[in-house]
């Protein structure tokens, strides 16, 4: 008669295969040790990393739920169904889960900053910034954290405190590319251009194929006037992604003022 767990060794073995990229053969793996422990939740946990990992989403739901039918309160799983159900664009499923696992576990700051960005795709702003808020109680410097409750922020029209999340995110992050760009965008809506400029500036020098950055500096030197550093910008941000329909407008309407 089998033991009631696997062995300790063959557990280590199946994730040093996953932790190597070999998807198929810690698949196959774990696949074996279920038929001879099939009361083990952790197997089914690993099953279905693994497929997440090869993008068979449906079939990870599936082994997530094996593991909870066995084990409800397993924290780790109730996270990893959720992760899963938002890939699946289940969001509703997805925010049951991270808060089965916030239930379980209330620090749990990943499964907070999840749940935020389920609400920001659900349209739930004040819900999202709740729960960006809260992950950051239990990791202030959780820099994509402070990026995300500043977009959220800025899109409920909260541009200064957005601004303090940004500057947080970069403060914490200073290589953080998208935050000094996401800066950039509100200090131009709040009209401090100049400041805008060097958020931009900023973000390209750390990513200079940027195209967003590149675009977005051309419309600030646009509107201070410099129309030909701006055309440089859009040409840039174009040469960057030849298919940019945005940049080319806006450098089309330049060369217009330009020429006229």
């Amino acid at each position: 008669m089998s033991a009631v767990s696997p062995p300790q060794t063959d557990i280590n073995a199946v994730i040093a295969l996953y932790s190597n990229g070999q998807i198929k053969e810690a698949l196959d793996s774990v696949e074996s040790l279920i038929k001879n422990y099939p009361k083990e939740p952790l197997l089914y946990n690993i099953s279905g990393v693994c497929y997440k990992a090869i993008d068979q989403l449906d079939i990870a739901v599936q082994s997530f739920e094996k593991a909870l039918a066995i084990k409800p309160d397993y924290t780790e799983v109730n996270y990893n169904l959720g992760v899963t159900y938002r890939e699946l664009g289940q969001l509703d499923d997805a925010i049951k889960s991270y808060e089965k696992a916030l239930a379980l576990k209330p620090e749990y700051v990943d499964a907070h900053y999840n749940l935020g960005n389920a609400f920001k795709e659900l349209g739930q702003l004040d819900d999202a910034i709740k729960s960006y808020e809260k992950a950051l109680t239990f990791k202030p410097d959780h820099a994509i954290a402070h990026n995300n409750l500043g977009n959220t922020l800025s899109d409920l029209g909260q541009l200064d405190d957005a601004v303090k999340s940004y500057q947080k995110a970069v403060a914490v992050k200073p290589d953080y590319a998208e935050a000094h760009n996401n800066l950039g965008v509100t200090l131009k809506n709040l009209d401090q251009l100049e400041a805008a400029v060097e958020s931009y500036e900023k973000a390209l020098t750390l990513k200079p194929e940027y195209p967003e950055a590149h675009n977005n500096l051309g419309n600030v030197l646009k509107d201070l006037g410099q129309l030909d550093a701006a055309v440089k910008c859009y040409e840039k941000a174009l040469t960057i992604n030849p298919d940019y329909a945005l940049a080319q407008n806006n450098l089309d309407i330049a060369l217009k003022e330009l020429s006229s």
